[in-house]
C-alpha cells in the first residue's frame, strides 16, 4: 500500500502484532523448524513518506507508472539474508512456510522477514480498522473465515526500507475473482478504487484502494488462488516486486 501521510511502516502491519510475534508471548516457537533470528532494532521506528513530501509522480491522485528506462534492484544478495545479523532474533510465527516462499526475500537491497498466521489472529491485532474490517465479508462468498484462511508477511521490521508484502491464500478460488469479490466489498465500505493494467510493463493488473479513514492506498493483485498486497510509498520498490512476483 502507497503511504499518502508520516503512517509508520509497522502500524500498517499491525504493531501490536508484530510485538506479541516477536516476544512470543513468552512460549511461540516456529512451526517449520526454523531458528530464531536476532532482535530487531528499530521496530516501530517512522519512516516519512516520500509520497506526502512529493517525491513520488502522480503521489497526490493514482498510481503512476514508473519513468521508461527505471531499473529497480537489489543491493544484497538473497543469501546475504541468510546471516542472521540482518535479521532479528526473536522467534516468529510460520505457520504456512510455503505461502511465505511466494513473497521476496529482499527488496531495495534490505532483508525482509517473513512469517505467517492466520487471517482471524491479524484481524484481531492492534491497530483495528483499515483493510482488516474489509476481509470477514470478502470470505464470504469463499465459503471461508478468517479462522480457516493463512496470511504470510515479509516486512523490515528494522524499518530500514518502506516496504511490506501480504500474501493471502484462499483454496480454490480464482484470481479473477478474489480481486473482483474483494473491489465489491472495498467499494461497500466507501474505499476508491482504480484499476491499473500492465502497470510498469510487469503484465500484472493493480487494483488501487484507499482507506477513506486514513488515506492510505494498497496495491493488490492476485495469481491463481493467493491474493497480495503490497505496502510502500516507493514505485521503484513497487516495480521491483512485482517483476519478481509470481
Amino acid at each position: 500500500m502507497i503511504s499518502r501521510s508520516h503512517a509508520r511502516l509497522s502500524t500498517l502491519v499491525g504493531f501490536a502484532l508484530v510485538v506479541a510475534i516477536l516476544a512470543g508471548c513468552g512460549a511461540a516457537t516456529s512451526t517449520t523448524g526454523r531458528s530464531a533470528v536476532p532482535s530487531p532494532g528499530r521496530v516501530g521506528a517512522s519512516t516519512p513518506s516520500l509520497a506526502a513530501a512529493g517525491a513520488i509522480p502522480g503521489s497526490s491522485g493514482a498510481l503512476t507508472s514508473p519513468a521508461s528506462g527505471a531499473s529497480p534492484g537489489s543491493s544484497a544478495s538473497v543469501g546475504a539474508c541468510d546471516d542472521p545479523s540482518a535479521l532479528a532474533t526473536d522467534p516468529l510465527q510460520h505457520v504456512d512456510a510455503k505461502l511465505e516462499d511466494l513473497l521476496p526475500t529482499i527488496i531495495g537491497g534490505v532483508c525482509l522477514e517473513k512469517f505467517s498466521l492466520y487471517l482471524s489472529a491479524f484481524i484481531a491485532s492492534d491497530p483495528p480498522g483499515g483493510d482488516k474490517d474489509l476481509y470477514p465479508a470478502w470470505l464470504v462468498q469463499f465459503g471461508e473465515t478468517p479462522a480457516q484462511v493463512k496470511m504470510a508477511i515479509a516486512v523490515d521490521l528494522r524499518d530500514q526500507g518502506n516496504f511490506q508484502i501480504r500474501a493471502i491464500q484462499v483454496p480454490g478460488a480464482d484470481a479473477a475473482t478474489l480481486t473482483s469479490a474483494f473491489a465489491d466489498v472495498a467499494l461497500k465500505a466507501g474505499w476508491p478504487t482504480s484499476t491499473h493494467v500492465n502497470w510498469g510493463g510487469t503484465g500484472k493488473t493493480l487494483q488501487e484502494f484507499i482507506d477513506p479513514a486514513t488515506g492510505i492506498a494498497g496495491e493488490v493483485f492476485a495469481k491463481n488462488d493467493v491474493m497480495y498486497t503490497i505496502i510502500t510509498d516507493d514505485y521503484t520498490l513497487l516495480l521491483e516486486a512485482l517483476i519478481h512476483m509470481p
